[in-house]
Parts: C-alpha cells; sequence; structure tokens
C-alpha cells in the first residue's frame, strides 16, 4: 500500500494536474485533465514513487493507454522515461 504524499509530493501532484496531459499537449497542443500516472519498470509492476507524468484518461488506462498495453504506447509516444524528462523541462519553474 502507497503511504499518503507529504506536502512536497502533494504541491508536485497539483502542478501536475495544473499542467494537464503531457501527451495530449505535445500532440495536440491542448491542456486536458488528467490522472498521475507513476511510471512502472522492468515489466513487475513496480510503481516508482519518484517519477510520475501526468496522462489523460485515455493516454493513462484507456484503449491506447500505457496501461492497456504498455510496450505499444511507447512504440507510439516514446518511453516514460522520455515523456518524464519532457514533462521535467516543462515543469522546472514550477516547483
Amino acid at each position: 500500500m502507497a503511504k499518503r504524499p507529504n506536502k512536497k509530493r502533494k504541491k508536485e501532484y497539483e502542478v501536475a494536474v495544473e499542467h494537464g496531459c503531457i501527451l495530449c499537449k505535445i500532440l495536440y497542443g491542448v491542456k486536458t485533465e488528467c490522472e498521475i500516472h507513476h511510471l512502472t519498470g522492468a515489466g513487475l509492476a513496480l510503481r516508482n514513487e519518484e517519477k510520475f507524468i501526468p496522462l489523460c484518461v485515455h493516454h493513462h488506462r484507456g484503449q491506447g493507454g500505457v496501461h492497456h498495453n504498455t510496450k505499444d504506447f511507447e512504440d507510439k509516444y516514446g518511453t516514460q522515461e522520455e515523456l518524464w524528462e519532457i514533462y521535467q523541462q516543462e515543469i522546472k519553474e514550477r516547483i
């Protein structure tokens, strides 16, 4: 069970929600409501509490989402790590 976010993490989540889905912003230039996606790796369903990206429902858990088929998602949009790096560049002044 994940522990409750501390004050710093809550602020980071707020910034992510204000930013909107990273892919909708890149692909369509629009801000959409988002969910927090914690990066996962090695097919082990291990969740990285430190690294997360904002994704809309479609890109997070929809038919084309990272949780539907991670390999297809990463082939189409880039790795989760690459998206995290892009997101970090976009928000670096806000945290």
